[in-house]
């Protein structure tokens, strides 16, 4: 007779009451190439972005819903037009967003830390709007499209959670589209540099290291202009102190970097900058 741990005995519970808990078999795999893990533990990041508020019992049960997905650097974890059938939670390593014009031109939309929800527009569509990649090798806590409908309709807190991440998420959107028609394109990618930096970045001796290996092309996708404009901007800012390149590597210098984007909103708004730069 097979031994049933305490795990299989909640999953078999879970199965009863109408939750799909996600258990494929050893030799199944998921879309995408990942490699599904064994254990149902989800990252303390996912916990605090979605279990909020709820007891350590429920934040278990729960957990089992969620299944730990392993991509290689490189792979897709959804393609544009997919069906929209889970959430991810990133839980280690690094996400870019893309999607293609019509020229088969990729655009990068956003790169995703650890703690980041992607596929979250399953709420309003059936397919996929565009394509998820793993940027390095990554570790994704996902739950399908079903079991997260019937999480958020069940548990108030859950779907409150979530509205904060959504809010989030709008926020920084409505931040970049305003910097679109307010700003000028030297100034967007500074400020796309030092967000990347404040998010992504890793100490070093000259500063502050963006371990992205990043394009002048992806940085023209990002703040809408073209690789010529991104290429002249960056000797700018090199010759200014900004910033460096190690390899594929930025290193930029924050603190300079950030007063040089004070400057130039207050020159852009007529106020005459300081003598800093």
């Amino acid at each position: 007779m097979t031994r049933r741990t305490a795990a299989h005995r909640l999953r078999d519970a879970m199965r009863e009451g109408g939750w799909d808990t996600g258990h494929r078999g050893e030799d199944a795999a998921p879309a995408g190439g990942a490699r599904p893990d064994a254990g149902p533990a989800i990252s303390p990041l996912t916990e605090a972005a979605l279990l909020d508020g709820l007891s350590a019992a429920e934040r278990r049960r729960i957990s089992h819903l969620f299944e730990e997905r392993r991509y290689a650097a490189g792979s897709a974890i959804f393609l544009k037009n997919d069906p929209a059938d889970f959430v991810g939670f990133v839980k280690s390593g690094l996400v870019k967003l893309v999607t293609e014009s019509r020229g088969r031109r990729e655009t990068l939309l956003h790169i995703l830390k650890p703690g980041d929800v992607f596929g979250e527009l399953l709420l309003s569509e059936e397919a996929r709007r565009f394509t998820a990649v793993a940027e390095t090798d990554a570790t994704v806590d996902a739950i399908s499209r079903g079991n997260f409908l019937r999480l958020l309709s069940t548990h108030p807190a859950v779907a409150l959670s979530f509205i904060r991440v959504l809010s989030r998420r709008l926020v920084g959107v409505e931040r970049a589209i305003a910097d679109f028609g307010h700003t000028w394109s030297y100034h967007r990618l500074a400020k796309v540099l030092l967000r990347l930096a404040n998010e992504h970045g890793l100490p070093a001796p000259a500063g502050t290291r963006i371990p992205l290996a990043l394009t002048h092309a992806e940085l023209g996708n990002m703040i809408g202009t073209t690789r010529e404009t991104v290429t002249t901007q960056l000797i700018r800012f090199k010759r200014l102190g900004l910033l460096a390149r190690e390899g594929r590597h930025f290193i930029v210098d924050r603190p300079r970097l950030a007063e040089f984007i004070r400057a130039e909103e207050l020159r852009f708004h007529g106020v005459p900058p300081p003598d800093a730069l």
